[in-house]
């Protein structure tokens, strides 16, 4: 089986560190970006890509949904799994379509559970 590319935005160095780890222990092939700006170097190279994992918050510059919104722009159909210590509550995660949200804290699994369960990485 082919790995599954997929970029890691967060600007928490450690929680990057620790959960691309386990994504990569996982059979997955992790782009660690800290900054949208990176991401989005990541996107305009082209190439395959099976999801996007970005927390919402990312310090100064362009949020996590204005990353989600450049990479759909490039992939219409790319899972977007968001993570965040924001309320879940305040985000109409219903218009995210195939999405997914993780609230901090949470243990790597749930990162791997999500991106599993999207259609798209489904293996056939």
């Amino acid at each position: 089986m082919e790995s599954l590319r997929v970029i890691f935005l967060e600007d928490d160095r450690i929680c990057a560190s620790v959960n691309c780890t386990a994504l990569r222990d996982n059979g997955f092939d992790v782009i660690e970006t800290h900054t949208a700006v990176e991401a989005y170097s990541v996107i305009d190279q082209g190439e395959p890509l099976a999801a996007l994992v970005t927390d919402i918050n990312l310090g100064p510059g362009d949020d996590g949904f204005a990353a989600a919104r450049y990479a759909r722009a490039a992939y219409p159909d790319l899972p977007v799994i968001y993570i965040s210590a924001l309320n879940i509550l305040r985000f109409d995660t219903g218009r995210l379509g195939g999405s997914a949200f993780i609230a901090k804290p949470f243990r790597p699994e749930a990162i791997i559970r999500a991106l599993t369960r999207a259609s798209r990485l489904a293996v056939s």
